[in-house]
């Protein structure tokens, strides 16, 4: 398929990348992905080179989100996310210096959001007992998010930062909406005949050179929620 003029995007955008400083694939990921779709986003957290807007605190984030000025916005985090059942945390996203959870993401005022990717395990498992449909995702979603990537399972981080980066490349670079970007992204990444997009970063070439196209883990466990 041809590709088509990259999507206009008009809303702000948020990168937050191993504010933990733990997760060096995480980081090269978002920043990559930062550089190369979104160069006026901000950048929260730790980056291979180059200065960044904050360490990534759950201050930051949800400043961010109350602030935003635009619709439309993308928020891409590549950090740990945890599940803890019935706790008051029932699901967070681990920052810096603190925790994020789904209670309070719920009530931060993300009716501005067009996307939120999380590049975190399990970011779409519920940690309140029965109700299953509760999770760092759909609590995105309940605030407001038109769209968000959530994951069912641990991913590994090598073939999460190729998935993710791919998935922002089908957004920007052929116009397609995110259930439909996520889902060439994960059909890239188990053709064993895959070609590697131009612009893609030699450091995530390796990476999915070395992805094996038969591995569910390397994508299955990311779903699409919302429109």
């Amino acid at each position: 398929m041809a590709a088509r003029p990259a999507a206009e995007h008009t809303g702000a955008a948020l990168i937050v990348g191993n504010p933990t400083g733990d997760l060096r694939h995480a980081g090269e990921e978002a920043d990559a992905v930062q550089r190369a779709f979104y160069p006026e986003a901000r950048y929260l957290g730790r980056r291979t080179l180059g200065p960044t807007d904050g360490p990534g605190t759950p201050g930051e984030v949800l400043r961010w989100l109350r602030e935003m000025p635009y619709d439309g916005g993308v928020l891409h985090l590549a950090c740990h996310a945890s599940v803890a059942e019935n706790a008051r945390r029932s699901a967070y996203l681990s920052l810096h210096d603190g925790k994020l959870g789904a209670e309070e993401i719920t009530g931060a005022g993300g009716e501005r959001l067009g996307l939120v990717l999380l590049a975190a395990c399990r970011s779409h498992v519920s940690g309140r007992g029965h109700n299953e449909a509760y999770s760092l995702a759909t609590a995105f979603l309940a605030a407001g998010a038109r769209s968000v990537v959530g994951s069912l399972w641990p991913v590994p981080d090598e073939a999460t930062s190729v998935l993710m980066f791919l998935t922002h490349h089908f957004l920007r670079t052929h116009g397609e909406p995110p259930a439909r970007a996520l889902r060439r992204a994960q059909l890239w990444m188990l053709n064993p005949d895959r070609e590697l997009p131009p612009g893609l970063p030699e450091f995530l070439a390796e990476r999915a050179r070395r992805t094996d196209p038969h591995d569910l883990s390397a994508w299955a466990g990311f779903t699409h929620l919302g429109h």
